[in-house]
């Protein structure tokens, strides 16, 4: 959010804290592999998203569709461009983040602004919140971790049986 906050006192507009954020949680994991994995996967499917995006606004605007329910069909009827891409480019693991990031520009951006300012705005706010996540995710607090210690957790009756006492399994 201080990062959103400074975004809106610099000329490059302010974006939305929303998709900075749901890009950090995303790529905060229990290791360092996972998280650069989902960093990469987001960070592709951010640019895959975005450019279908791009090119969907500008072709409504340039023919002229301002009705919102056909705009919205063609919308629906565009994601299956947008997962094929990922799969042409063998990047099928982006293939969600290509389509929320296509959906997010062109559902709330169509009637109201400009392209590139939407897009720009969108691409910032995920590439911030990945560089927050994997920045964050890298951090250890020094600290004893109990290694000795077994832990089990039993959900349904799995390992305890009904009358406590402990399952074969």
């Amino acid at each position: 959010m201080l990062i959103w906050y400074l975004r809106t006192l610099s000329p490059i507009g302010d974006g939305l804290p929303f998709y900075s954020a749901i890009s950090a949680l995303w790529c905060m994991q229990p290791n360092h592999e996972t998280t650069r994995s989902n960093a990469g996967q987001r960070t592709i499917g951010t640019f895959v998203g975005a450019l279908f995006g791009f090119l969907f606004m500008v072709i409504i605007r340039a023919a002229g569709l301002d009705i919102p329910v056909v705009v919205y069909f063609l919308a629906a009827l565009m994601i299956v461009p947008v997962i094929y891409s990922t799969v042409v480019l063998n990047k099928r693991e982006a293939t969600f983040f290509s389509c929320s990031v296509f959906l997010s520009i062109v559902l709330t951006n169509t009637f109201d602004a400009d392209p590139s300012v939407a897009v720009v705005n969108r691409i910032l706010d995920t590439l911030i919140g990945i560089g927050v996540g994997v920045v964050i995710n890298s951090i250890r607090l020094p600290g004893k971790y109990d290694t000795d210690t077994f832990y089990v957790c039993g959900i349904d009756d799995v390992l305890i049986n009904d009358d406590e006492s402990a399952s074969q399994y």
